[in-house]
């Protein structure tokens, strides 16, 4: 399930209203709201989210949360131009073994992920200075 999907189904619950309810209120098919729950749709458009926020009076905390969610939803990726060939490799095959991963495998990927530095100037700054023959400045 993505997170676009808990979400709603979680502000669904916590207004009472059934998905027929919530899918008359924003004006759309309640089929289309049965398939965004059940993550059979990518997140959908500013419409429906505006919609939503509007109907359903979110407040800035859930409007934050609506975000967040939206943006860890989307399906399609674009690989940047600087991506290695050993890059392209490993996207493709992690993108293979998608929705088959089990909770571990995804705690490990997301600790080596999680141990790379975000950029150049932190690497930088975390490592020694050393002495011009490459060892350790005093």
């Amino acid at each position: 399930m993505s997170p676009f999907s808990l979400f709603l189904r979680h502000l669904r619950g916590a207004r009472g209203l059934k998905q027929s309810e919530l899918a008359r209120l924003l004006n759309y098919e309640g089929s289309y709201l049965s398939a965004l729950e059940r993550s059979q749709k990518g997140p959908p458009n500013t419409d429906f989210l505006t919609r939503l926020v509007r109907c359903l009076e979110l407040n800035d905390e859930e409007q934050l949360a609506l975000d967040e969610a939206v943006a860890m939803s989307k399906r399609q990726f674009s690989i940047p131009p600087q991506a290695s060939e050993a890059e392209y490799r490993l996207i493709n095959h992690l993108v293979s073994r998608l929705g088959s991963l089990n909770p571990v495998q995804i705690q490990l990927i997301e600790l080596a992920i999680a141990s790379i530095p975000n950029s150049v100037d932190s690497y930088c700054s975390a490592k020694q200075p050393t002495d011009h023959k490459g060892g350790r400045a005093m």
